[in-house]
């Protein structure tokens, strides 16, 4: 099994379909409630507010992982800039990161539902874990292209995400 390539690299081998097209995130994120208090948000500049949704049980951790605007490792460990890790909560896991500095962003989340600090996987290299990614793209045979993930991070105004979990 690939366990040091990036969490979702060896899951797009095979097919893969998401739930929701970026269309209808657009409709969940503006409906959403960003206006959750956390030990992680503190309202400084280029701050993220992130809403993980379809969590199915409050057990193991919310692994997310930012990524600059580049297609050359996005989804890959080596790729990221940084990494979080939060107490999962269903329904909904909420938190807040901070970018850093505004600019165009990409996000991938997974439900590390044994806490093992990996993204576990199949016989097959498929995800035996939940995951998301920013914009919730349509995920087919590969891993989606950065552009279809990024989200803009204002310096003053920050972002709001909202990621469904597939």
């Amino acid at each position: 099994m690939l366990k040091r390539i990036g969490f979702f690299t060896s899951a797009f081998l095979c097919l893969s379909t998401a739930t929701v097209n970026a269309n209808d995130d657009d409709d969940a994120a503006s409906a959403a409630d960003f206006t959750f208090e956390h030990v992680s948000c503190s309202g400084h500049e280029n701050e993220i507010r992130i809403i993980v949704n379809d969590v199915k049980g409050a057990h193991g951790l919310i692994t997310a992982d930012l990524y600059p605007n580049e297609e050359d490792g996005f989804l890959r460990g080596r790729g990221r800039i940084l990494q979080v890790r939060f107490a999962a909560k269903a329904p909904q896991t909420k938190f807040c990161i901070r970018a850093p500095e505004s600019g165009l962003f990409a996000m991938s989340v997974y439900h590390d539902e044994n806490a093992n600090g990996d993204f576990d996987k199949n016989g097959i290299g498929l995800p035996a874990e939940p995951w998301g990614i920013s914009n919730n793209p349509k995920v087919r045979f590969g891993p989606p292209k950065v552009e279809k993930a990024l989200f803009e991070v204002g310096a003053e105004t920050g972002a709001k995400v909202s990621i469904n979990l597939n």
